[in-house]
């Protein structure tokens, strides 16, 4: 069976398994302090990982519907 991997917007991979370990370590603990973020460098909370995790799913299903049929 093949990993799957996440490639983040600063070219950092990740294991799907790790991905989803953070994801849910910040939804548990929104106040804590990560050494980065999913789309940025610098330091984030763990309400600022969750909104970046909303934000990447919503990209991912807005691009599945065709530009010109978006906010219909």
């Amino acid at each position: 069976m093949s990993k799957r991997v996440i490639t983040l917007d600063g070219g950092q991979r990740l294991s799907l398994a790790r991905y989803l370990e953070i994801v849910r370590y910040a939804k548990a603990h929104p106040d804590y302090e990560f050494t980065r973020g999913f789309t940025c460098w610098w330091p984030c909370s763990g309400a600022d990982i969750m909104r970046q995790f909303r934000n990447g799913i919503n990209d991912r299903i807005n691009q599945a519907v065709p530009y010109a049929q978006r906010g219909i």
